[in-house]
């Protein structure tokens, strides 16, 4: 039963990824995407489940990001680079250094750190509201939403200014 549900679940997310792919254009070609967000987000583990093919792959901890990596990667047709950047806040002013040429980029919050998700908040409005970004697309990505700590994603919406964000990124 439990290989079933996980079968399922992987097929679901699998679903979404390849729609998310999509909508940012990026089918049938090459892309580079950055991975952004707060250190213990789970960033590298979110790249390291793209990399691939089953559900039980991102279940293996990772250190912290101590420096850049650029990981290359196939999914859904499409040839990723992908730049995986720390996000201790020492570092942070480096993430405008690898925004050129960017496809896209996954912002991700740790939906479980209530102290933390307005600085997390404050770094995604500090790309999209300097015109960092301009014209690349932002996905806004919530982790860890299975753990009993996790605000809603309503809640998290409203203690970073989501409407305000978004009116901002695509006005």
């Amino acid at each position: 039963v439990v290989g079933i549900a996980m079968s399922f679940l992987w097929d679901s997310v699998s679903w979404f990824w390849e729609t998310l792919w999509r909508s940012l254009g990026l089918t049938g070609r090459k892309g580079t995407l950055i991975v952004l967000g707060l250190d213990n987000a789970g960033k590298t583990t979110f790249l390291y489940s793209l990399q691939q093919q089953n559900a039980d792959s991102s279940l293996r901890p990772f250190p912290p990001t101590d420096r850049p990596s650029l990981n290359e990667f196939n999914k859904f047709g499409i040839q990723f680079s992908a730049w995986d950047l720390g996000g201790h806040e020492a570092v942070r002013h480096l993430w405008e250094d690898y925004i050129d040429n960017i496809s896209a980029v996954f912002f991700i919050m740790d939906a479980a750190d209530s102290e933390r998700i307005e600085e997390a908040g404050y770094e995604l409005d500090h790309l999209i509201g300097e015109g960092i970004l301009k014209e690349t697309p932002v996905a806004v990505l919530l982790n860890k939403c299975d753990l009993k700590t996790a605000l809603s994603t309503p809640e998290i919406c409203k203690r970073i200014e989501w409407d305000r964000l978004h009116d901002e990124h695509t006005a």
